[in-house]
C-alpha cells in the first residue's frame, strides 16, 4: 500500500496566527503533525510520498531521517491541490493508495479502518458531524455520494468529509488517467476531490464512503482548530 500526503498549501486562514510556516509543521505532543502522520504510515509498512510547495524546506527538515519520497510543486501558488497531486501521478499507480491532507490530525484507529476498507474509490467521512464543519456529503442507502459541498443544506447532510481518500489498485490507472486529463484540460485550480466526484455515475469504478465516526480526528484550518487539537490529542 502507498500513501500520498498533500502538504503544498499556504494555509492562509491560519498564517496570521502562526507566521510563515506550513501548518503541518505545527507540533502536537512535541512532534510535527506531518511527522506523526508519516511515522504512523511507515510503521504499518506503507510507502509514503510527500507533495510539497510552500516553504518545502521546512517540511523536509521535520521529516529528516524518514524514508519518504518528495514531489515538489513549484507552482503551488497558481493552482489548487489537484495540481499538486499531479506531480505524484506516477507514484499513485498500480497499488492501493491513501491520499491525506497534511493538515488532518487523526488517531491510529481511523487509519486502521481505511486500510481494511474495500472498494474501488473511497472517501472518508464522519456521520456524527453534520452541523458544524467545512464540507459535507449527502449519501444514498449504500453509502454512495449523491450531493456534496460546503453549502449543502443541513437537512441533506449525511456526514462531513474528513480529508482522506483511498484508491484501490484496481481503480488506480483509471483515477490517474482522469487526474491527468483534468489538469491538462486546465482544471488545475480545483480540489483533487473533484477527480473522485467525476466517478459518481461511473458503472465500472464505484465511488463510496468509509464512515469513521467514533474515531478522533480534526482538520487544522484556523487557530481555533489547532487549539482544540492540542487538547484532543494531548
Amino acid at each position: 500500500m502507498k500513501a500520498i500526503i498533500l502538504a503544498a498549501g499556504v494555509g492562509s486562514r491560519i498564517t496570521d496566527n502562526i507566521g510563515p510556516v506550513p501548518k503541518s509543521t505545527l507540533k502536537i505532543n512535541g512532534k510535527a503533525i506531518i511527522r506523526n502522520t508519516t511515522e504512523m504510515l511507515i510503521n504499518r509498512g506503507i510507502d509514503v510520498a510527500i507533495c510539497t510547495g510552500y516553504r518545502y524546506q521546512m517540511i523536509q527538515q521535520v521529516l529528516e531521517g524518514l524514508p519518504v519520497n518528495f514531489y515538489n510543486n513549484p507552482f503551488y501558488a497558481m493552482m489548487n491541490n489537484i495540481g499538486t497531486l499531479w506531480f505524484a501521478k506516477d507514484f499513485l499507480c498500480d497499488d492501493d493508495c491513501i491520499i491525506i491532507s497534511a493538515d488532518v490530525v487523526f488517531e491510529d484507529t481511523l487509519l486502521e479502518r481505511i486500510i481494511i476498507a474495500e472498494g474501488d474509490l473511497l472517501m472518508v467521512t464522519d456521520s456524527s458531524r453534520t452541523t458544524d464543519g467545512d464540507y459535507f456529503f449527502s449519501l444514498d442507502a449504500d453509502g454512495r455520494i449523491i450531493e456534496y459541498g460546503p453549502e449543502l443544506s443541513i437537512e441533506k447532510r449525511s456526514c462531513e468529509y474528513v480529508g482522506l481518500s483511498k484508491i484501490s489498485r484496481n481503480a488506480s490507472k483509471a483515477f490517474n488517467k482522469q487526474l491527468i486529463n483534468m489538469v491538462e484540460d486546465g482544471d488545475y485550480k480545483i480540489y483533487f476531490e473533484n477527480v473522485f466526484f467525476s466517478f459518481i455515475n461511473n458503472e465500472k469504478y464505484q465511488l463510496k464512503t468509509i464512515d469513521v465516526s467514533g474515531c478522533a480526528w480534526r482538520e487544522i484550518d484556523k487557530i481555533e482548530d489547532y487549539k482544540k487539537a492540542l487538547t484532543q490529542f494531548s
